[in-house]
């Protein structure tokens, strides 16, 4: 994983900037978020991952930002390029299972 892409693709009631700050916080040393963009789909947000960073340490980072800001299943998260899309209901029970 070298990257992670977010889409908000339901309501949320903070601006998409102060999501990208509070995940540019949570990633120091790990990575940054690189782009954002709006599309007939929702917004997005591109983070590049450094390589050497933690997969699990990066992801918990993320979604520990989306639980703060209380967004809810808004977002989905897609780590690396694969094709599993990952909403934070879903994370909580992911880890609470071992998985990840």
């Amino acid at each position: 994983m070298d990257f992670v892409e977010l889409v908000i693709d339901g309501r949320i009631d903070i601006d998409r900037d102060d999501l990208e700050d509070a995940l540019n916080e949570a990633l120091v040393g790990r990575g940054e978020v690189t782009g954002a963009g709006t599309s007939e789909y929702g917004s997005h947000l591109d983070v590049d991952v450094l390589v050497t960073a933690d997969r699990r340490a990066v992801l918990d980072a993320v979604f520990g930002v989306l639980a703060a800001l209380d967004l809810g299943d808004s977002v989905r998260v897609r780590p690396g390029d694969g094709q599993t899309w990952i909403r934070p209901g879903q994370w909580t029970r992911t880890t609470r299972a071992g998985r990840a």
